[in-house]
């Protein structure tokens, strides 16, 4: 009986050592965090990597007015999805829409002098009486089209306390004395937690506000681009190269459901 235990116990040491060489040999590979646009494989239609994180997605509630997305978890994506679904109540102005726009703009915000410095624009448009073309479309000055860009970054983030993420969007303008043309630029957010994610300041060309540091530069446009006959926000390969021409493409990433 001792021979068998002695036996059973040599058999088991050898089946320990063997699993312990397997472990060793074979380390769990660390779990890629969805937010990293660098873990991201897929490539897309222009060389960025593209998300999971979709426009329209990521909150369980809506804002006053209805449309705009609130409720996030605090995590970096739904910071991402934050600033997506947030774009518009930085870029648009329309006659009818604009006093509630600008509620729902404290309703998502915290207080501060960006406020003024991103509605100054639609206040001025708002009111203006003696634009020879007037809006566009029922009452729009500018309308954005987030998708038709599609681009973002997050350029940091701790997840329920803060982050800085960067939005690129497609939008349409009206001229003066001209057809509305289309448009592309960066919009930078910075975003605190407070139960849900809240822009605290907020600036479409950062223009020396680099955001604590974090923002090396004011992320692509299209001013000095040649898009006067452009009646519809359509990103292309040649687009993209001008933009990023000067700027660096790293950390700039797909949202899953950008038009291409």
């Amino acid at each position: 009986m001792r021979k068998h235990w002695k036996l059973l116990t040599a058999l088991g040491a050898v089946i320990l050592v063997i699993a312990v060489a397997v472990v060793l040999l074979n380390p769990p590979v660390p779990a890629a965090k969805p937010d990293d646009p660098s873990s991201l494989q897929a490539s897309g239609k222009f060389g960025f990597p593209v998300s999971g994180i979709k426009i329209g997605e990521g909150g369980t509630r809506t804002a006053s007015d209805g449309k705009t997305i609130t409720g996030y978890n605090g995590s970096c994506d739904s910071a991402a999805q934050a600033a997506a679904n947030y774009t518009h109540l930085i870029e648009d102005v329309n006659v009818a829409t604009w006093a509630q726009q600008k509620k729902t703009l404290t309703e998502v915000g915290k207080q501060g002098p960006w406020v003024e410095r991103v509605s100054y624009k639609g206040d001025l448009l708002t009111t203006a009486k003696d634009l020879p073309n007037g809006p566009f479309d029922g009452g729009w000055f500018t309308r954005s089209d987030v998708a038709s860009g599609g681009l973002y970054r997050v350029v940091s983030c701790d997840e329920k306390k803060r982050s800085v993420v960067q939005v690129f969007t497609g939008a349409i303008a009206a001229r003066v004395s001209k057809a509305p043309a289309a448009f592309f630029q960066t919009v930078t957010f910075e975003l605190v937690w407070d139960g849900d994610w809240k822009i605290s300041d907020a600036a479409i060309v950062a223009n020396g506000q680099d955001f604590g540091g974090r923002v090396k530069d004011g992320g692509p446009m299209s001013v000095g681009t040649e898009m006067d006959d452009e009646v519809t926000p359509v990103l292309r390969d040649d687009l993209v190269n001008a933009f990023f021409k000067d700027i660096s493409r790293e950390g700039w990433a797909e949202y899953a459901n950008a038009k291409r």
